[in-house]
């Protein structure tokens, strides 16, 4: 996610409500989770960022005998920039870029029962994923966009257990071709 993509998710979040950092990043990490990964400090040093360029206001303020807290609201400047990041964002076709190619790419370098042993960790994993965001999908309102990216995510890794089928095939079949040599 790059400067620009997390500038439009903070700011699209400060539009619903002006919120502190705490109560931000942990909307992120229970709701959305699925949608990004970011960071607790990257989030804080984008909001700095954001408030620098004046596009949030930032207050403090103290509930109780609790520590002070920044309260971060969004602005005029702030809704223009997350209108023009919104449209630019929408225009683009930026396809998604997955570390799991890179060791696909080398799986011939391991032992094939190895390999397949490894695949069927990944799938586990991916299962146990789609299975808690088919459980959030459940729990979530439809009239709201970001099920939609939701959907995106569940039919993506729904592809790439597909895609785990054929790699394994593949390292199933280049072990028995390499076997006859």
């Amino acid at each position: 996610m790059d400067l620009n993509d997390r500038k439009l998710l903070l700011l699209g979040l400060l539009r619903v409500e002006e919120m502190h950092g705490y109560q931000l990043n942990q909307f992120l990490e229970e709701h959305l989770d699925f949608l990004t990964s970011l960071k607790p400090s990257t989030a804080y040093y984008t909001l700095e960022k954001l408030a620098e360029r004046g596009l949030v206001n930032t207050r403090t303020e103290q509930v109780g005998n609790r520590p002070q807290r920044q309260i971060y609201e969004i602005t005029a400047a702030g809704e223009a920039e997350y209108q023009r990041l919104l449209r630019r964002n929408l225009a683009q076709y930026l396809p998604a870029e997955s570390a799991d190619d890179l060791g696909v790419a080398f799986i011939a370098d391991l032992p094939t029962d190895e390999a397949i042993d490894l695949l069927g960790r990944k799938r586990q994993a991916a299962q146990t994923r789609l299975a808690r965001l088919q459980t959030v999908a459940d729990q979530m309102n439809n009239e709201d966009a970001t099920h939609l990216s939701l959907i995106r995510t569940m039919r993506q890794m729904e592809n790439d257990l597909r895609w785990l089928d054929e790699v394994e095939a593949w390292v199933q079949a280049h072990s028995s071709a390499s076997a006859e040599i």
